[in-house]
């Protein structure tokens, strides 16, 4: 009985063995090939990304001004500031009033005016960096904000005791007097603030001279005084005290008589 019972069990560890491997064996075998197809589409993915070029950003501003673009902008100086100093010191200089000198102006030279505007929103779009009118409204933003700066910087009545007369002058200025104040500082006797270069001017720069600095040679240092160390004199050889000699006395004559 118990030799039944011992090959029963054998034959039962034998059908749950091959059962078992069988099981394994059964099992799809697509895992691994889909875990391949994954790996190998994961690796792909980069090697993809590496071969797009990446978007390239648009131009940037152009770094300098022609001849032209450089005259525009400094109209929009000389208007704008006519414009601040007539806001500004109206209330200052109510005698002279400065926002009316900025309004004839304007009326008197609006050709120039507008096509100073041109040339620069022409500028900003060769930049290719957005809505050239934007960015040059944005400029012109910046610019009053500056000039309104720098009249805080120098105090409001010295600003407006300076500012108005210069509005006073240009309200008068011809259009050729124009054309000489924004494009040739020589002839107009002032040196220009701009936001860019000259494009056709360079400047060269050169390295510093080199002065011959020369280097003083210390003098020898003065030997030190060596103080001869005085001896200390001797001391003088106790004298013995002169005894003084009593004088002898005088022979004393006697008289004979």
């Amino acid at each position: 009985m118990s030799r039944q019972r011992a090959a029963l069990r054998l034959s039962l560890k034998a059908l749950t063995g091959a059962a078992v491997l069988g099981a394994l064996l059964a099992l799809p075998a697509p895992t691994s090939a889909a875990a391949k197809e994954a790996a190998k589409a994961a690796a792909a993915k980069p090697a993809a990304a590496k071969a797009r070029p990446a978007k390239s950003s648009g131009p940037a501003t152009p770094a300098c001004y022609n001849r032209s673009e450089y005259a525009a902008e400094q109209m929009m100086r000389l208007h704008t500031e006519m414009m601040i100093v007539g806001l500004t010191c109206r209330t200052v200089t109510p005698d002279k009033k400065p926002f009316d000198l900025y309004q004839d102006f304007s009326v008197k030279n609006r050709a120039m005016l507008s096509n100073s505007e041109a040339s620069l929103i022409a500028f900003y779009k060769r930049s290719g960096g957005g809505n050239a009118t934007r960015q040059f409204d944005m400029f012109r933003t910046e610019l009053a904000n500056e000039i309104s700066r720098r009249a805080a910087t120098i105090g409001i009545p010295q600003y407006c005791a300076n500012f108005v007369d210069r509005s006073v002058a240009a309200k008068d200025l011809t259009p050729d007097d124009l054309r000489t104040l924004t494009t040739d500082e020589k002839g107009a006797g002032l040196m220009h603030l701009a936001s860019r270069p000259l494009c056709d001017v360079k400047t060269v720069s050169n390295p510093d001279p080199v002065f011959a600095v020369a280097s003083a040679t210390p003098a020898p240092a003065a030997p030190k005084a060596t103080t001869a160390k005085a001896k200390p004199a001797k001391a003088a050889a106790a004298t013995k005290p002169k005894q003084k000699v009593a004088a002898a006395p005088a022979k004393q004559s006697v008289a004979v008589r």
